[in-house]
């Protein structure tokens, strides 16, 4: 799991103005900071994990932020008749994005070869694992 000391909770206003207010791009990896990356990789880390949340507030739900990154991934993509009832399919897709997610840091830390999610692919990318996202990070640190 992400080394979460030093990372603050997610603040869902401004999820809200810098990213989801957005065009639907802007909720992919590749156009987010790195703070942002850091910030959802923590969640989805957090929100499958059997753990305690690492929250300061104890109303934050570390899911929150990355399922509203995903619903609106999946509103533009091709899986128009995704529905949000369709809660067997949401475990896959946090995995996914979490790999396109921690990918996307390797990527600019590393300079990793492999292209960046688009819109048609950031959920649905079945060759590429979390092992291989997760290979060579350096900032991005593993307990």
């Amino acid at each position: 799991m992400l080394n979460r000391e030093d990372i603050p909770d997610t603040d869902l206003d401004r999820l809200q103005a810098e990213i989801l207010s957005g065009p639907f791009d802007a909720a992919l990896p590749v156009n987010m900071t790195d703070e942002w990356l850091n910030l959802i990789a923590r969640d989805i880390c957090e929100a499958l994990s059997d753990d305690e949340p690492t929250t300061q507030n104890p109303g934050v739900l570390r899911a929150e932020a990355p399922f509203r990154l995903i619903t609106r991934l999946l509103v533009e993509s091709e899986d128009k008749a995704w529905h949000v009832e369709d809660f067997d399919s949401l475990q896959g897709h946090y995995m996914n994005y979490l790999a396109e997610v921690v990918l996307e840091l390797v990527r600019r830390q590393k300079g990793h070869w492999i292209p960046p999610a688009t819109l048609d692919t950031v959920l649905t990318r079945t060759d590429l694992t979390l092992e291989q996202a997760l290979y060579g990070v350096a900032k991005v640190r593993c307990e």
